[in-house]
């Protein structure tokens, strides 16, 4: 446990001196309310194409626009991409982009918070990084059957697995008449965002001590 806080330190420095405009690269939600109160949104294309309908965390019907943050707003290049999480300390949301007529999330508030909950303590320096996971469904039960990642797989091994449990907990309903998935494999992308809440002066004797 250890090597593992060590490794995510020395990461968390590196990134902070070889790319210190990073934190300014994703705006926060936080961020983005205060522009929306400054300009009119625009409406935007829905990220998996024409005719598809957008759902949040709640399972609420939402509308693809410039006041999304820009993970969000930007069109899917993936066919197999259904679900796009953003995680952060302060913020979780969802957005299914495909599919919502055969297939649904099933809302989690409380595994949501508790998912931003595990965010926190690494809310070191300011850091943007994302991941792909890909989902297989039992054809029979619906159910989770297998679980990895594609494609893009998370700098900090720790925030990985956080991904990683996080897609493995969801719940769906399915749209066949006797309940049976229709769609059983597919990509949840992800993106999390880290907080500065270390100098780097603070991280340099956090390294040292570690040492």
């Amino acid at each position: 446990m250890k090597f593992l806080f060590h490794s995510v330190l020395i990461v968390f420095f590196l990134s902070f001196v070889s790319c210190q405009t990073t934190k300014d690269s994703t705006p926060t939600p936080t961020e983005e309310t205060k522009t929306e109160t400054n300009s009119t949104k625009d409406f935007l294309p829905p990220p998996g194409g024409e005719g598809e309908i957008i759902l949040n965390e709640k399972g609420e019907e939402v509308q693809n626009h410039t006041g999304e943050i820009p993970f969000f707003q930007k069109k899917s290049d993936l066919p197999q991409e259904l679900f796009r999480v953003y995680i952060a300390s302060d913020s979780y949301m969802v957005r299914q982009i495909r599919h919502t007529d055969k297939i649904r999330r099933k809302p989690d508030p409380g595994g949501d918070e508790l998912s931003k909950e595990e965010m926190k303590k690494f809310d070191l320096l300011s850091f943007v990084d994302d991941g792909i996971i890909s989902i297989g469904l039992n054809t029979v039960t619906g159910k989770l059957e297998s679980i990895a990642f594609d494609r893009r797989v998370p700098r900090i091994n720790d925030i990985a697995k956080i991904i990683q449990n996080d897609a493995s907990r969801f719940n769906y309903e399915h749209s066949s008449k006797d309940g049976s998935p229709i769609i059983t494999k597919f990509l949840v992308t992800y993106q999390i965002r880290l907080y500065p809440g270390k100098t780097r002066d603070e991280v340099k004797q956090m390294l040292q001590k570690k040492k």
